[in-house]
């Protein structure tokens, strides 16, 4: 009995004592030992890459998490790296802080537009490779600029402008389905899908980007320099190859099933400005093989209000609304053709993934269809859609007829 016991006691020793292996902080790094990089932004150079790096100071944080107003001074600061490959940036850091550079609080990656139109596939391996960087930041463009200027441009309304980029890409897609939130990892997957290309928010600069980088930029009602998003950049493989404007965006967002929320208008008979929007959308995408060829289906659910009129138009009738009704059914169905009309004449590039919905539909069709490069050009596209108005305001009608003159 008691040789047992030992034996059982002797076979629990290395079972207590392995916590004690596995309980050690070897990697461990204190917070004052790191430099939060909250933006990284991607340029072409002549020789490899000018990588610039959004920094948290510390102390504006501090000051903020305690209460206060979150210190007077500037919030971040900016360093640039003229490397030929990006993670020599990394090492190249603390040859000018004392702090190491940490990933893990990235909001937004800039490309540069020089650059995205070289080509981003091999630039982006060392972020996805890397396992410090979370994969959840957006990723934009520098239209007609370079990350670098875009970063070095300070927001008033939000300190930190890594912050205020994220946020207001993140709430603007939602609200106007004038651009597109996409995420590294979604940005990587379309441009490895079978059938489908990439697309990104551009981001410009409005007014002198040097001007942008100063305290004053903050301290203005009226800053000398904005940041504000504009257009939409279209890939073909890891290569940007043109723009879409913010008509052809709504029109975008409808086909892929992207709209949260959108406002639009038209006149009615009678020249009435209507203002609807549309509440929630659902966009349903079907292929069928008709007579062995693919037929891409589109057709859209929307709940809708009335939320403007702009002249002396009735609405107190089941006719009248029904009539909006149509209206604004018309007006989608217009917006998503507009959109696959534009972008395939012009660029060729299945932004769309209706080449993916066919790869799912049936792999062996999709092989003989994508030997056609311009498939898209003789795809057949079908449109539908079915709006029904929840609400018309708290009016039936306009007052405008009963102002006294």
């Amino acid at each position: 009995m008691k040789k047992r016991m030992v034996k059982a006691l002797a076979a629990c020793i290395p079972i207590l004592l392995l916590p004690m292996l596995l309980s050690g902080c070897w990697e461990r790094k204190e917070l004052n030992e790191l430099a939060f990089v909250i933006a990284l932004g991607l340029d072409k150079a002549e020789d490899g890459y000018l990588v610039s790096m959004q920094v948290v100071i510390p102390s504006s944080i501090t000051s903020q998490s305690a209460g206060g107003s979150g210190g007077s001074g500037v919030p971040v600061v900016f360093y640039s790296f003229k490397v030929k490959t990006v993670y020599e940036s990394l090492r190249k850091f603390n040859l000018v802080s004392s702090r190491s550079p940490y990933m893990g609080h990235i909001r937004v990656l800039v490309i540069g537009e020089e650059l995205a139109r070289q080509g981003v596939g091999e630039t982006l391996d060392v972020l996805k490779r890397s396992r410090e960087p979370r994969m959840d930041f957006y990723v934009m463009v520098a239209r007609k600029s370079t990350a670098a200027n875009v970063l070095k441009v300070l927001t008033p309304l939000d300190r930190l402008p890594a912050n205020k980029l994220f946020n207001s890409l993140d709430k603007s897609y939602r609200i106007s389905s004038r651009t597109i939130a996409v995420t590294l990892d979604e940005f990587i997957e379309d441009l490895i899908y079978e059938g489908r290309n990439p697309v990104l928010t551009g981001v410009e600069i409005e007014g002198d980007p040097e001007a942008g980088a100063g305290k004053s930029n903050i301290e203005r009602t009226n800053p000398d320099t904005r940041l504000r998003y504009k257009s939409v950049a279209i890939f073909k493989g890891d290569k940007l190859i043109g723009w879409m404007d913010d008509a052809v965006t709504v029109g975008y967002n409808y086909v892929i099933d992207n709209v949260t929320k959108n406002t639009g208008y038209f006149k009615d008979k009678n020249g009435s400005l209507i203002v609807m929007e549309a509440l929630d959308t659902t966009t349903n995408r079907k292929v069928k093989i008709i007579d062995g060829e693919p037929h891409i289906f589109l057709s859209v659910e929307a709940l809708c209000n009335v939320q403007e009129i702009e002249g002396p138009d009735k609405i107190d009738t089941e006719s009248k609304i029904h009539e909006l009704e149509l209206k604004t059914q018309e007006r989608i169905v217009e917006r998503m053709e507009a959109a696959v009309k534009n972008i395939t004449e012009r660029y060729n590039a299945d932004v769309f993934g209706f080449g993916q919905l066919i790869y799912r539909k049936s792999p062996k069709i999709w092989s003989s269809v994508k030997e056609n490069d311009e498939y898209l050009k003789s795809l057949p596209v079908h449109y539908k859609a079915a709006v029904t108005i929840n609400r018309i305001g708290t009016i039936d009608n306009s007052f405008i007829d009963e102002i006294k003159e």
